[in-house]
């Protein structure tokens, strides 16, 4: 009976040897992938071939963390390239990966970022939370949401040049649509000073708010910016960052 048992901790010990070999060589893949999609990209200057190279590389790095499923390269390649998956891929790569794991190697946030959104997709009823004026005035997404017939939040902060960078096609849809659409602009700032002074460098002239507390980031489950979510007078989300001129689509139909 001890010969058996011993046998069986013997190949047990080999498979998860093996297992983390196996691991261990699809890191070094992932490596080599990111060390040469970073090269390919720094001689491109062509937008439309550098998103092609993007989408390949996440095409291999999505296959090597699905390669195999609960080992540390499951995790690890999880966490680089996290916020280059779409909602299914997110799913299939959380799929493989179990719940103390997600803990310990530090992707709750993450995941938890996953759920939101899963929450908060388009044709989902909106979810509400608070953000605040610049006088500290508690305003709900719920106190704007039937007043037009749409509603675009749109998450931003001063810091961040695509953000800044939108802000003229925002300006447009204001005043074009400005009777059936409502803009709300909720930063990220840390810095309420620095928020308030590029309100007024650029000119905003629509609501502003800051979520303090992260509490609309994280309902919505958003890890990058910007961000812009457009919801009807029902509640019902349309879209999350559509074009401008998806959203004038919208309106006009």
């Amino acid at each position: 009976m001890k010969r058996i048992y011993f046998i069986l901790c013997i190949a047990l010990l080999f498979a998860a040897c093996k297992k983390e070999d196996q691991s261990a060589k699809l890191m070094d893949e992932y490596q080599a992938l990111d060390d040469r999609i970073s090269e390919e990209l720094k001689t491109v200057d062509v937008p439309e071939v550098a998103d092609s190279i993007i989408d390949a590389y996440i095409d291999e790095a999505f296959a090597l963390q699905q390669a195999l499923p609960g080992s540390e390269a499951a995790y690890a390649i999880l966490k680089e390239i996290y916020y280059l998956l779409d909602m299914e891929r997110k799913q299939q790569a959380f799929a493989i990966l179990d719940a103390e794991g997600i803990e310990s190697h530090d992707l709750q946030r993450y995941f938890d970022a996953f759920q939101a959104e899963q929450l908060t997709m388009a044709g989902m009823p909106y979810t509400d939370f608070t953000a605040f004026t610049k006088d500290g005035e508690a305003v709900a997404l719920s106190s704007l949401v039937d007043k037009q017939d749409f509603l675009l939040v749109d998450f931003w902060a001063s810091w961040c040049g695509p953000c800044r960078r939108l802000m003229p096609g925002l300006k447009e849809l204001a005043a074009k649509f400005g009777d059936k659409l409502a803009i709300v602009s909720v930063s990220v700032d840390e810095d309420a000073e620095a928020w308030q002074k590029t309100v007024e460098d650029l000119g905003l002239t629509w609501l502003q708010l800051r979520d303090t507390n992260d509490e609309g980031s994280k309902t919505y489950g958003i890890t990058a910016i910007p961000h812009t979510v457009l919801i009807n007078r029902k509640g019902i989300i349309l879209a999350h960052n559509p074009e401008h001129e998806q959203v004038a689509a919208i309106i006009n139909q």
